[in-house]
């Protein structure tokens, strides 16, 4: 995983072509980039997908079946502002994933400008390809822990079948003996290292007719700006030590448990 690119000078037509694509991430806006084996990635068993998706993750080569690489790319989360989600109709938007996208169409069309194949990476784990990558953890509030940018950051990845060099996985636990995002969760949804996506405020935001005591946390929670747009909540993510110097939270005053 690198956060930065240095000259290339001495290194192999692989080495150098796998920076080249590292370093065009970078000026795309994203903070982390990193290159994990299409191989070592699919090695690994499936993990059942929450939220939206609903289903187990798919392999990299069930998608792309020529796929030799995944670039993953990570995005910083600075401020609560890019905490919203927008319903438009009866679909979400969230803000905080638009850079990512944009980051990720620039890759995919570089790499395919070279000759190789590119997609993106849907239905893959990209917690576990951030891991793989070298970003960070998986923490004890189910989110990637990254040393620098704690838990404040959005990942998306690109398939390819070029064979980039792939970097070293993350290894260790930042969390250790620390629960508090586990203690912080205003509806009990965590266990360490387990999140009931049941019952969990972020998806249950998105649904109608919930009991009230639900629509009261909301309130307190996930605060509305418009009939469409609300901040999802981060209490396990502000209860996190890592990250908290590198994130703004305009909105931490007006939240008042009921």
């Amino acid at each position: 995983m690198v956060a930065e690119v240095n000259g290339n000078a001495g290194l192999g037509s692989t080495e150098r072509f796998t920076e080249e694509v590292k370093r065009l991430a970078l000026q795309s806006g994203v903070n982390l980039v990193g290159v994990v084996s299409a191989e070592a990635y699919d090695a690994l068993p499936k993990v059942w997908v929450a939220w939206k998706i609903q289903d187990y993750s798919r392999k990299a080569v069930e998608v792309l079946p020529e796929a030799k690489s995944v670039v993953v790319l990570g995005f910083h989360v600075w401020d609560d502002m890019l905490e919203l989600a927008i319903r438009k109709g009866e679909k979400w938007v969230y803000p905080g994933y638009f850079p990512l996208e944009v980051a990720a169409q620039t890759v995919k069309n570089f790499l395919e400008s070279r000759g190789f194949k590119a997609a993106p990476a849907e239905g893959l784990s990209y917690k576990r390809l951030a891991q793989l990558a070298g970003f960070g953890c998986m923490g004890k509030n189910t989110l990637i822990i990254n040393p620098v940018y704690g838990p404040w950051i959005r990942i998306d990845a690109v398939l390819t079948d070029a064979k980039l060099v792939a970097d070293e996985p993350f290894q260790g636990d930042l969390c250790g003996d620390c629960e508090e995002c586990v203690r912080a969760c205003p509806v009990g949804a965590l266990t360490p290292y387990r999140i009931d996506a049941e019952r969990c405020l972020v998806g249950l935001r998105t649904l109608k007719g919930l009991p009230q005591e639900v629509e009261e946390r909301f309130r307190c929670y996930t605060p509305s700006f418009t009939e469409s747009a609300h901040l999802m909540c981060m209490e396990c993510q502000r209860a996190c030590r890592y990250g908290r110097g590198a994130h703004s939270s305009l909105f931490r005053s007006l939240l008042k448990p009921p």
